[in-house]
């Protein structure tokens, strides 16, 4: 406009200069102005609906105290408490507008966010040889149809992995005789197994007081072991376990294909003689 184009000469000129135009409403709306906006566009921006008193406040307040609450919700609660009550008419604005502006809020950091508290955790110190065991199962679907029951068996100190499988759940017997057989292989037996409350080992607890079931306590007396029972999403006292778990889903089923539980039991011991081939 400075350099003397008339508007249908501005549009010629952009769309030489430029691949994408502006349309003719916008180009029309900045030729027509006195002043040239700066790079905020303050002098030509609306003003916010929603930045009045007391809604300004009142948003700023609910968004503070509930920072994952949805856009939606502040709104409901806006209707309920000025236009509900009698106090106006109607909201200066609808669900969009007032979500434009707690972004506006956000930006000028006008609403505190709060610091997300996450939970710290520690490296446990790795015990003695043959000090602990940790134990968890695992379960996957094949293709087929077939469904895959694990135990995962993994001494704490050398990461040593036993893997046994069945096309049905553990039951208590079967996973004291997968204990039993990794023993054997390892050719001895660990002073405590790290399990959590699992049904096949604990029947029950009371005020922090762990009840094992009749075949695991038998177990255990006849083979003179403890156990140390996990507390939920605690993942500092069993997560090498739960790492071995994760790696028997994607380093053995997820590139073979199974029909049947025999081609499992045929298949695995190899696999995790492979896997040990590099123990810690």
């Amino acid at each position: 406009k400075l350099s003397g184009y008339t508007l249908k000469e501005t549009c010629d000129v952009l769309r030489s200069r430029r691949t994408k135009v502006p349309t003719q409403k916008t180009i029309s709306k900045y030729y027509s102005m006195d002043t040239t906006p700066d790079d905020n566009h303050v002098k030509v921006k609306k003003p916010m609906a929603f930045d009045v008193e007391p809604f300004s406040s009142a948003i700023a307040e609910i968004v503070s105290l509930n920072p994952k609450c949805c856009m939606s919700s502040v709104y409901d609660v806006l209707l309920a408490n000025y236009v509900d009550t009698g106090e106006f008419n109607a909201l200066p604005g609808n669900e969009q507008t007032l979500r434009n502006y707690i972004h506006h809020l956000r930006d000028i950091g006008k609403i505190v966010e709060r610091p997300e508290s996450r939970r710290t955790y520690d490296v446990m110190d790795v015990p003695p040889p043959g000090e602990k065991a940790q134990i968890d199962f695992g379960q996957l679907k094949c293709d087929d149809g077939l469904t895959v029951h694990f135990i995962c068996i993994v001494l704490w100190h050398s990461r040593l992995l036993g893997v046994y499988a069945q096309d049905h759940k553990f039951n208590s017997e079967e996973s004291c005789r997968a204990i039993h057989r990794f023993s054997s292989k390892c050719g001895g037996r660990v002073k405590t197994l790290v399990i959590d409350q699992d049904s096949v080992f604990v029947s029950e607890e009371i005020y922090g007081e762990v009840f094992e079931t009749t075949m695991f306590k038998s177990f255990l007396e006849e083979q003179e072991m403890g156990i140390w029972v996990c507390t939920k999403a605690d993942p500092e006292s069993k997560g090498c376990v739960e790492n071995a778990v994760k790696y028997v889903k994607s380093n053995f089923f997820s590139a073979r294909r199974f029909s049947c539980i025999d081609d499992v039991l045929r298949a695995l011991p190899a696999w995790t003689d492979r896997a040990n081939s590099r123990i810690h």
